[in-house]
């Protein structure tokens, strides 16, 4: 229970102890009343226009601090949003400097791309010249091959 709650309940039964008494003064005036010819008109008519001044002084009290309850809870529900608008707004604008700060990244790595690229490329060209110089040097020797044999039975048939 928070601290306002016990406020709130402890100022409502305050509110309804007075409220007790209140009855209770006006159920003894109506008594009085009864008893009027003993006490004399005057005074209980005296009591009553008390009694009801007093009841409208707490009535009006009651309606006054109902009233700055609902002003301050209006001005908490108004300072709530104006927080979670400016929250928001700074989580946007956050965003959008992440978004910006990524975006420069990417531009700044672009060079390193392209090399990257290009040595990719490069290492394909070379990768290629010496698949074909093998395969040159494999004929070569494919060849020097054939005519070495070819010599050779040259040779033994003369």
């Amino acid at each position: 229970m928070t601290e306002e709650t016990k406020k709130l309940e402890k100022a409502e039964k305050e509110w309804t102890d007075l409220q007790r008494d209140l009855d209770t003064l006006g159920e003894q005036l109506n008594s009085l009343r009864e008893h009027s010819a003993a006490l004399g008109k005057t005074v209980v008519a005296d009591m009553e226009t008390r009694f009801q001044d007093v009841r409208t002084h707490a009535l009006g009290f009651r309606s006054a601090t109902e009233e700055q309850f609902e002003a301050l809870r209006k001005l908490a529900v108004e300072q709530a949003t104006q927080t979670q608008s400016t929250l928001t707004e700074t989580g946007m604008k956050s965003a959008e400097m992440a978004k910006e700060t990524a975006r420069q990244a990417w531009d700044r790595a672009e060079p390193l791309r392209q090399g990257a690229q290009e040595v990719g490329k490069g290492f394909v060209r070379a990768w290629s010249e010496i698949a074909a110089s093998f395969s040159k040097a494999a004929e070569r020797v494919q060849t020097e091959k054939g005519k070495a044999a070819t010599g050779e039975e040259n040779r033994k048939a003369s």
